[in-house]
């Protein structure tokens, strides 16, 4: 799994070391415990306010828009998984993670729950309609942005309700 860090201070390498450790093992982890394969995915570590400028740029690319969310990106997250062309991207906020090992644990785990939520057939459909309505590009119903907003909720508990996961990390 590929690991990187995006305009990083140096204050936040043990972070990113962190993250390059247990990456591949959160994964494996991940996987074995949903019975379900992972989407190819790449983890950003992005501090807080340049989460929002990796997200939007990387959605821009998978949308094919250079236009900005009808919505503000506000950063009130440990971490979010995207949608990639061929997968999934994860950015980590390393402002609240840097000083606390369990929560970042937690946090990779939870967004290799969504990685490989991903995988699931339809998911990517919906993900991405839901993507274009953000973006302006194609509205949705309100009917659908009802059961898209239901699916978000239940794959958000189901990544809740592994990040047990993370104590199993070594």
């Amino acid at each position: 799994m590929d690991v990187s860090g995006y305009q990083l201070h140096r204050r936040y390498a043990p972070l990113l070391r962190r993250v390059q450790e247990i990456a591949d093992q959160a994964g494996r982890l991940v996987e074995q415990r949903m019975r379900e394969r992972m989407v190819p995915t790449r983890i950003v570590v992005a501090a807080e306010k340049h989460c929002p400028e990796v997200v939007i740029g990387v959605q821009q690319q998978v949308v094919g828009v250079d236009t900005l969310p009808l919505r503000a990106e506000r950063v009130d997250y440990l971490g979010i998984t995207t949608l990639a062309r061929g997968g999934a991207v994860i950015v980590l906020n390393a402002n609240p993670l840097a000083s606390d090992t369990r929560m970042t644990d937690e946090t990779v785990v939870h967004e290799l729950v969504h990685a490989v939520q991903f995988g699931r057939p339809g998911s990517r459909e919906l993900a991405m309609k839901g993507l274009r309505n953000n973006y302006g590009v194609e509205k949705l119903t309100l009917t659908r942005a009802w059961k898209t907003n239901r699916g978000i909720g239940r794959d958000e508990r189901e990544a809740q309700s592994l990040e047990y996961l993370a104590r199993e990390i070594r």
